[in-house]
């Protein structure tokens, strides 16, 4: 049981048991502290661990496994036992408990702050360290998203917002995903920069039934693999993205529950085929509702209205006027105001290297090289004397910000891939017994001084 789970599989942790069955079993991530409640469950199991967010001394945001606070490991006893008594199991002594934090550190102090330090700037906040914030972060975490925002551009060299900051202020994004859009309009691929910004602001797309040991589950995993092989690209996961939502487009009919409902959806479907019959296409695909199209092909669903809905509403954004105030901030004497005035048909149609040189341009700072093993061992990057042989350096790639040790993560389109690509460029860094990059997608490494000449030397030879 885990957020982007779909809702139909999340729905078999709340029925009841099938007959001949002893016992339910629920695996949960911290979504079941608070969030949900599953009445007939008796006993909890509780690692002490989850998977938060944190921000690295580079200013990325990565995924690392940590204790969780006391307050949490309440939270998580508190879930057995909701309507009879119960039992929670810790599988950490009673010592390790009395060393966890009391509570949960707020979120403000672990995450990248670089969206917060826009945001009061473009409120006229030029300095972020004089808000008074309920839950006050540290004078570095403000440093580093500064740091960061300059290195977008957002920034000029006396730290007020440049007229590229004032832009990047208008998207309700990331500002690293609200740079990657702003640099698609000079190379005239916004179209498809708009479908990858927001299919990354949105949870993973891809679902796959896990595999627990039986033939059925085992065999569903197999299928959700070969389907998702249908859209992936050899390029990497920004272009796989653009295929799965570009097929979603063709293939299947979503009407918001506002819009008329499945009765609606009926009469589109039916206009859909009707409309390819008579174009009389040779290679016309069946049309199919939104929930179908998903459990076809293993998508979640929710995942995917949420990816659109955001498209629609950075589109709205992008195509305004920068002189038009839109409905919802005209009584924000605070608001940005105006739109952004791009054109949103911009596309690079089938050159598909203008909108890997987007990419690199809007991603500069996160690139990683791929390290060539040798027989000499390699140094492993920490600085702790420590070194890496040949054998686990297969498959690794040095970051060009902090020089650390990285994977590609086995989601990637590009996992696996032989021979591996030699520069890439990623969205997301992921923490467990590794350090894996999400988000991946290939570029030259030569692009990288045309892109951004102020950061990448001219190699030469």
């Amino acid at each position: 049981l885990y957020a982007s789970l779909p809702p139909e599989a999340q729905m078999a942790a709340f029925q009841d048991k099938p007959d001949g069955c002893k016992r339910k079993v629920v695996l949960a991530t911290n979504i079941a502290e608070t969030s949900v409640t599953i009445p007939d469950i008796k006993f909890v199991v509780d690692t002490g661990k989850h998977k938060c967010r944190q921000v690295t001394t580079t200013g990325m945001e990565s995924l690392k496994i940590e204790d969780v606070s006391q307050a949490q490991a309440a939270q998580r006893a508190g879930r057995a036992g909701r309507v009879a008594e119960g039992t929670c199991f810790r599988l950490y002594t009673e010592e390790a408990f009395r060393t966890l934090d009391p509570d949960s550190i707020p979120e403000i102090l672990r995450v990248n702050l670089a969206q917060v330090i826009l945001q009061l700037k473009g409120m006229g906040i030029s300095d972020p360290t004089t808000f008074d914030f309920v839950t006050p972060p540290g004078k570095q975490a403000i440093v580093r998203a500064t740091k960061l925002l300059y290195g977008l551009k957002a920034l000029d060299r006396n730290m007020d917002l440049s007229d590229h900051g004032k832009k990047l202020a208008k998207l309700p994004l990331d500002p690293v995903f609200g740079h990657l859009l702003l640099q698609s309009v000079e190379y005239e691929c916004v179209k498809e920069m708009l479908t990858a910004v927001s299919v990354l602001s949105a949870d993973n797309l891809f679902y796959r039934p896990n595999s627990s040991g039986n033939s059925s589950s085992g065999g569903a995993s197999q299928k959700a693999a070969a389907m998702h092989r249908r859209f992936a690209s050899h390029e990497g996961d920004l272009p796989t993205f653009l295929n799965v939502y570009d097929a979603w487009r063709k293939e299947a009919v979503y009407v918001p529950p506002s819009s008329g409902g499945s009765k609606m959806q009926k009469k589109l479907i039916k206009q859909r085929q009707q409309q390819q019959q008579q174009a009389s296409q040779k290679h016309s695909s069946t049309i199919l509702s939104h929930h179908d199209w998903c459990q076809q092909n293993f998508i979640s669903g929710r995942s995917m209205v949420r990816a659109h809905s955001i498209r629609e509403q950075l589109q709205e954004i992008c195509q305004r006027p920068p002189t038009e105030t839109s409905q919802h901030n005209k009584n924000n004497k605070h608001s940005s105001g105006g739109g952004l005035g791009i054109n949103v048909a911009s596309s690079c149609g089938k050159d598909q290297e203008v909108f890997y040189r987007a990419v690199a341009a809007g991603l500069y700072l996160q690139v990683a090289s791929r390290v060539k093993a040798s027989s000499s061992a390699v140094d492993n990057g920490k600085g702790s004397g420590n070194v890496l042989n040949s054998k686990h350096m297969r498959g690794a790639y040095k970051t060009k910000l902090g020089n650390g040790t990285v994977s590609i993560h086995p989601s990637s389109a590009l996992f696996g891939r032989n021979p591996a690509p030699a520069c890439v460029v990623y969205t997301e860094l992921v923490t467990t017994k590794k350090t894996y990059i999400r988000g991946v997608t290939q570029i030259r490494e030569e692009w990288l001084h045309e892109v951004a000449p102020e950061f990448y030397h001219k190699a030469t030879t």
